[in-house]
């Protein structure tokens, strides 16, 4: 099947939603031998002779994690070069923290994706933090990547102590805007075009994330709780260049914003972030529903009864509805991982299963050498096979979860149409784990995490019942006919969860099926004719 007819099938998926249980987007990133801010340049890719472009794709993540973790711990700044990357490490900020930054090796003024991790990180001491794995494979996209250490870290958790929690949370807040000040100080050595900044983080750097969008000099952390710690610049190298609300698009991965508490009767510490200086901001939210960390609705962090030591933050789910109440020019999107918890992506492990190699199995891998083959014994050790697979379900899904990222981002960039609405999404694995297949691409659902009933309000004539083409018998035991006014050029059939099961090279009016060796279930059917695709749905009954 041409890929063309592929993508159409993918971009179908969504609008069938009222008539087939759980649709699956199946791999959504193409392989393409340009940066588009979207797809994975093919020029990017480790050469592994054996290996397709998608084992490639997870392959390049995973060696290029061990590599990351070496230039960190290289005591001097380093200027490294990949196979169509390049990058360096240096200080950012006046309290030593590091930024890692990754880009296309080429001389285009870049978007650049200032991203940070989540609290207790080992930045410096583990080549398996998952940030780094998505710091990687959006410069692989095309964007350069500020991929900075915050306070949080466990390196520098282990240097420093705060007096409470809120004051812990401001020096992070701090630490992204002397990012973001370093980044925009050295712009033209780094070749980034400021215009197109952007943020993105996970747990505490999710809320360094979104408080560098949305905060406001002279408004917010204005108690005097904060006064010994300096103002929004007194963690940057260049505390000259004042703090600028210069992010045009952000996006948070199990994250929130500190609830506006200047009306609460203990006296105010922070106020309101969501104001109209924030008109034409985008947001992306990715939340796992099982969360317990930070929930939808309303967070209290720190556990001391002296008020100054906690504050509340609140959810993606308060913060949608606090947006939409405020009448403000903010776009948003939040998509819901149903079986996903605090990371959004799953893992092989299930977070309750104490006889897992800790939560994660593969970072015992061992690292990959720099020459090496599908037949290696890298790749052929029975340890490292599992490992290996273990890692690729979460890599497949690492890799949907940047997609959705890069296609929320791109339309900044080239003045595109993103793919998804905004609106809310719920998804989860396809979870057909196997050491053939990691199976790790999400499913989009057609009810929510509780089973309730998406609404879909429109449906194209196309895609319902209507068409050119009729099918007989329907449901079926043993065969199907198709029938078409116009010429039939070409019949795929899914399973439900998009594996391919056949496809029938037809060019006729009249298409007979052998369906008497499938199994009893429901199939999706895509009929290709000369000017549209028919997407139907078959039962097998016996």
């Amino acid at each position: 099947m041409q890929t063309t007819k592929i993508l159409s099938f993918l971009k179908l998926i969504r609008v069938l939603l009222v008539f087939l249980p759980l649709p699956t987007y199946a791999q959504m990133t193409n392989y393409i031998n340009l940066f588009d801010f979207k797809n994975i340049n093919t020029q990017t890719l480790v050469p592994v002779q054996g290996l397709n472009d998608t084992q490639r794709h997870i392959f390049t993540l995973l060696k290029h994690s061990f590599e990351v973790q070496q230039i960190i711990n290289y005591p001097k700044d380093t200027a490294f070069y990949w196979k169509g990357l390049k990058g360096n490490k240096s200080f950012y900020s006046k309290d030593s923290l590091l930024l890692f930054f990754i880009r296309p090796d080429d001389t285009i003024r870049r978007p650049c994706i200032l991203l940070t991790h989540g609290n207790n990180a080992k930045y410096r001491s583990s080549w398996h933090e998952q940030m780094n794995f998505y710091a990687i494979d959006l410069a692989m996209r095309g964007f350069a990547v500020a991929y900075y250490e915050n306070p949080s870290s466990f390196e520098s958790r282990n240097k420093n102590t705060y007096a409470n929690t809120r004051n812990a949370f401001y020096n992070g807040f701090q630490s992204a805007v002397a990012a973001s000040i370093y980044i925009t100080k050295h712009a033209s050595s780094l070749n980034i075009d400021t215009s197109k900044l952007f943020s993105g983080g996970h747990s505490f750097g999710a809320f360094c994330t979104l408080t560098l969008a949305f905060a406001d000099s002279g408004q917010n952390f204005t108690d005097s709780i904060f006064s010994t710690q300096g103002n929004f610049e007194a963690k940057a190298l260049y505390p000259t260049i004042p703090f600028s609300k210069n992010i045009k698009r952000t996006y948070v991965i199990g994250g929130g914003l500190p609830k506006d508490d200047t009306l609460e009767t203990n006296n105010s510490r922070m106020g309101a972030f969501i104001d109209e200086k924030d008109n034409g901001l985008s947001v992306l939210f990715l939340h796992g529903r099982k969360d317990n960390l930070v929930l939808f609705d309303v967070t209290k962090f720190g556990t001391s009864d002296t008020v100054a030591s906690y504050f509340y933050a609140e959810g993606p789910r308060a913060l949608l509805n606090n947006i939409q109440a405020s009448g403000l020019d903010i776009s948003t999107k939040l998509f819901v991982n149903c079986s996903g918890y605090h990371p959004f992506i799953n893992t092989v492990c299930n977070e309750s299963n104490t006889n897992c190699i800790q939560q994660y199995q593969w970072p015992y891998l061992n690292e990959p050498p720099d020459s090496l083959t599908s037949t290696c014994p890298y790749f052929t050790n029975n340890l490292n096979d599992s490992l290996l697979r273990y890692f690729a379900y979460m890599a497949t899904q690492i890799d949907d979860v940047n997609y959705i990222a890069a296609d929320f981002l791109q339309p900044a960039i080239l003045n595109s149409t993103s793919e998804f609405d905004d609106k809310i999404y719920f998804v989860q694995p396809a979870d057909t784990f196997t050491f053939a297949n990691p199976g790790g691409h999400y499913i989009f659902r057609n009810t929510d995490c509780e089973g309730n009933t998406i609404v879909v309000t429109s449906i194209p004539e196309n895609y319902a019942t209507k068409s050119n083409v009729q099918m007989y018998p329907n449901p079926t035991a043993n065969f199907i006919i198709f029938e078409s006014t116009e010429l039939i050029q070409n019949i795929c059939v899914y399973a439900v969860t998009g594996a391919l099961l056949k496809e029938i090279n037809a060019n006729n009016f009249l298409q007979q099926m052998d369906v008497s060796n499938y199994s009893n279930c429901d199939y999706i059917v895509i009929i290709q004719l000369k000017n549209e695709i028919i997407t139907k749905k078959i039962s097998v009954i016996r």
